[in-house]
């Protein structure tokens, strides 16, 4: 990677950890926090000595989940723009109760947040942009929708001690085990340094990670925008998320 990827990547970082405006009013009991983007690229050292969720050696408790499987979620959650924060909703907006999905709680309306986008139409041979509001209810370090949680607590039986981080550790772990992704594929991925079918399989799940069907006969693609995902929407490059996977998985050995 040559210095100016290195730098882009880097800034990539620290603008997945802030915190943006938005334009919906939280109730007054819901946290929110801004920070300031730094406009210079940093050194990476600085990265890899300050990463998300970093716990202090007497703090460490035992894993349940593998070392492989741990960078895999942590890298999902930065992609995600959520790092270690379990109480983020959509809008980098914070709730304070993990009782239960925010919905549940009222810390989030039940339509979700707005947040603004543009849908494209053809009118008379001609395309059309419009301004749309549309509404999410994506909670959690790994952003579930409000749908996807009732599946999860009332068919398989995810989520039944509430919202809490190792309920959603759980929970985010059993939808990348149901898209197919196994310690071995991890393994795999890791020793050939390739993620592209590990990414493609996670895709459909999560909005922001990148999908590729270039290399599969054309009878056998599935729906997949260049450079926006599964989805039509921002995805980070498969390298640039490899290599932040690469800095999770050697934190977590040390």
């Amino acid at each position: 990677m040559n210095k100016s990827s290195l730098c882009a990547l880097v800034l990539a970082i620290n603008t997945a950890s802030c915190f943006s405006k938005t334009a919906y009013t939280p109730p007054s009991e819901v946290i929110t926090r801004y920070i300031t983007i730094p406009r210079s690229c940093p050194p990476p050292r600085t990265v890899i000595e300050h990463l998300p969720c970093e716990q202090k050696t007497e703090e460490k408790k035992v894993d349940s989940i593998t070392l492989e499987y741990r960078a895999l979620l942590n890298t999902l959650a930065w992609a995600e723009g959520t790092d270690c924060h379990y109480n983020m909703m959509v809008g980098r907006m914070l709730f304070t109760n993990y009782v239960s999905h925010p919905v549940e709680t009222g810390e989030m309306p039940k339509k979700g947040i707005p947040f603004p986008g543009k849908r494209r139409v053809r009118r008379n041979g001609r395309w059309i942009t419009y301004s749309t509001i549309n509404y999410s209810t994506a909670a959690g370090r790994f952003q579930f929708l409000y749908r996807t949680y009732l599946t999860l607590k009332n068919e398989e039986g995810l989520f039944q001690s509430g919202f809490n981080p190792e309920e959603q550790d759980k929970a985010g772990k059993y939808l990348a085990d149901k898209q197919g992704v196994t310690q071995e594929l991890l393994e795999e991925a890791i020793r050939t340094k390739n993620f592209t079918e590990l990414w493609n399989q996670l895709s459909w799940t999560w909005a922001s990670i990148p999908c590729d069907e270039s290399k599969k006969p054309r009878r056998e693609r599935r729906i997949c925008y260049p450079r926006r995902g599964r989805y039509n929407q921002f995805t980070y490059p498969d390298k640039d998320l490899q290599k932040i996977y690469f800095i999770f998985y050697d934190a977590a050995k040390k």
